[in-house]
């Protein structure tokens, strides 16, 4: 296994768990999303004081970046599911709310 698969694998799996703990305490998705901003930045601050380790830590932060947006509209989509509401044209929106609040910490005004 090379290192970069046993990194990506093990950010993966912290960041499933952060999400399952989202959805079970019903935290804010602001909240959620800075923290996964946290955990992408940190995992990019150690790969950019270890270059040796891996040379593809670019392609890494954005591999979890949507990884973390993937599960997050994933579970957008499973609410709406279950409130049997058709949102295809609120799923732009979403995107655009996760990338706003990545960047900024907050709900787009």
């Amino acid at each position: 296994m090379k290192c970069i698969d046993a990194i990506e694998g093990t950010i993966k799996y912290i960041i499933s768990e952060f999400h399952q703990i989202y959805i079970e305490e019903r935290l804010d998705d602001t909240e959620y999303i800075r923290n996964i901003k946290a955990i992408i930045d940190g995992i990019d601050m150690f790969i950019q004081n270890n270059k040796e380790i891996i040379s593809e830590a670019k392609m890494l932060k954005q591999v979890l970046y949507s990884f973390s947006k993937e599960l997050w509209l994933a579970n957008l989509e499973k609410s709406y599911t279950k409130n049997l509401t058709s949102h295809d044209e609120d799923k732009g929106y979403y995107d655009y709310c996760f990338d706003y609040i990545y960047n900024h910490g907050v709900y787009p005004l």
